[in-house]
């Protein structure tokens, strides 16, 4: 009787230095290709079709597509910093325009800070020009505060409240709508109610 059949096989195709997401580090990596071959009592004969191919960690041993040969994690860091900045600015302009007045007063906090967290001056030509794009436009910054409720940290998620309170209490009082803004903000940030309240008790 004759045995036949397919297989698959894997094979390492190429080694070198990756920046592994999950050691967080510079490792070592296989690129690994599994193939399927035409198999003769089970020893493989003939190479078939490509099953596909994958890049393993040496270190952790955890396996990723190939194109994480090109991740970078110095420029994704640059990418969420500059992403988080566009965030933050955003929430304390709709926090300024919460309850339809605008105070030279809480345009003067934003800028602070702006350069606070930033370590760079907001021009006012471009901060009211982003003020009046929002207030025009209606900008739903909902999904913003979605997304980046799975990146940031507890701190991260701090400072953006705490940046919304300031600019609402810049004027020396915090308007029903403000308050409302600042609870949505927390809630889309994942923040509990007890959490939420403490930030701002501390504010």
């Amino acid at each position: 009787m004759i045995f036949f059949g397919t297989k698959g096989v894997t094979s390492t195709s190429e080694t070198g230095t990756f920046n592994c997401p999950t050691c967080s580090s510079a490792q070592e990596y296989s690129l690994k290709r599994v193939r399927r071959f035409f198999t003769l009592y089970f020893i493989p004969l003939i190479p078939l079709d490509s099953l596909g191919e994958y890049v393993e960690c040496s270190t952790c041993k955890d396996t990723y597509k190939p194109n994480i040969l090109d991740y970078d994690p110095e420029a994704n860091s640059q990418k969420f910093q500059a992403e988080y900045y566009a965030a933050i600015t955003l929430v304390m302009i709709n926090v300024l325009l919460a309850d339809g007045v605008i105070e030279e007063s809480e345009i003067k906090t934003i800028q602070e800070i702006y350069n606070k967290i930033t370590g760079h001056d907001i021009d006012r030509r471009n901060l009211d020009e982003e003020i009046a794009h929002v207030a025009k436009n209606k900008t739903d910054f909902a999904t913003m505060l979605v997304n980046l409720q799975g990146v940031l940290n507890d701190e991260g998620k701090e400072m953006v409240v705490r940046a919304a309170i300031y600019v609402a209490w810049a004027d020396g009082q915090v308007q029903e709508e403000e308050k409302v803004m600042i609870s949505k903000i927390g809630a889309r940030l994942g923040m509990t109610p007890a959490h939420l309240s403490g930030v701002i008790e501390s504010a």
